[in-house]
């Protein structure tokens, strides 16, 4: 069954899932939840705008919660059972394809700001295994961005990174451990270049500070 509910079509083809939509959120033109299987829960926070992009849940007991004032574009899609998607207040996202192919969540924190052509999986997708034991090597792993981290353009978010707050990750770095706090990172995989920084959206010039 399909509607338009504020402005997005909504697309609900399971059973007991919810949709919540804060009347002060705006999404454009062409913007889609699709939610497929049960159980199923997307929250929109107050203020939050969606300029462009696609919510898409295809299995049970999933989430997507986006939180209050944020700035988003892209796609935001849970393909698997237990899968969520959590992101805080106040971040943008020029435009990022988070996508969970197997149980697990990524979850951004408050105040980020990503740019454009940013990718994240908590998965490989495919099975790599031991040839010995036939055991799989290659899991699943949550994805955790912390606070105020900026992501600069064509970043690469690979299944068990941790990013710690007020952190950048340079342009086209691919980040596949962690990350502390304050660290500015760079390269592929990122390695920390520079500790003990934060950022600013401001452009600040000598005088400012």
């Amino acid at each position: 069954m399909s509607k338009t509910h504020l402005g997005v079509l909504v697309t609900d083809n399971g059973q007991n899932n919810q949709v919540d939509i804060s009347p002060t959120a705006t999404c454009a033109e062409g913007v889609q939840i699709n939610i497929y299987g049960r159980n199923n829960h997307v929250v929109i926070g107050e203020g939050t705008v969606i300029s462009g992009g696609l919510v898409e849940l295809r299995n049970h007991e999933s989430a997507v919660y986006i939180g209050a004032g944020c700035r988003l574009a892209g796609s935001f899609r849970c393909r698997a059972r237990d899968t969520h998607i959590r992101i805080g207040d106040r971040t943008s996202i020029m435009m990022a394809h988070l996508s969970l192919h197997e149980a697990g969540a990524i979850t951004i924190g408050e105040d980020c700001m990503l740019s454009g052509d940013i990718t994240m999986d908590v998965s490989d997708m495919h099975s790599i295994l031991d040839v010995e034991t036939g055991e799989r090597i290659n899991p699943p792993q949550d994805i955790e961005i912390g606070d105020h981290v900026w992501l600069a353009h064509g970043v690469r978010i690979m299944k068990g990174a941790q990013i710690g707050q007020h952190s950048v990750i340079g342009s086209r770095s691919m980040v596949l451990g962690v990350i502390p706090a304050h660290s500015l990172a760079v390269g592929a995989p990122a390695r920390v270049v520079r500790a003990g920084i934060t950022w600013d959206r401001r452009r600040l010039s000598p005088k400012d500070q």
